[in-house]
């Protein structure tokens, strides 16, 4: 009775290690898989930043080619470049914060 109930034991503590063992590494998996996530959305936000800028420049670009500078389109051009020195502005004082 005791040499089965030592086995039982053993047989119990075997299993206990295997399903440690096993917890242990789906938790590394499970870690790394999170890990890798934040560096992918890190990624995709970068990504998203460099986008708007570059659509931002393409805007700039083509009302840049399409103005022709009479006595109206130059005061518009100005207000135009001014409101884009104030949103630079803002930008640096933000990141200035």
């Amino acid at each position: 009775m005791a040499s089965d109930l030592q086995q039982q034991l053993e047989s119990v503590r075997a299993k206990t290690r295997v399903v440690s063992e096993k917890y242990h590494h789906l938790r590394d998996a499970y870690d790394a898989a999170r890990n890798e996530i934040s560096d992918l959305t890190a990624q995709v936000l970068a990504r998203d930043e460099e986008i708007e800028k570059l659509r931002m420049k393409v805007e700039y670009l083509s009302i840049a080619s399409t103005v022709r500078l009479t006595g109206d389109d130059l005061a518009a051009t100005r207000a135009m470049v001014a409101d884009l020195v104030r949103d630079i502005d803002r930008c640096i004082a933000d990141l200035m914060e």
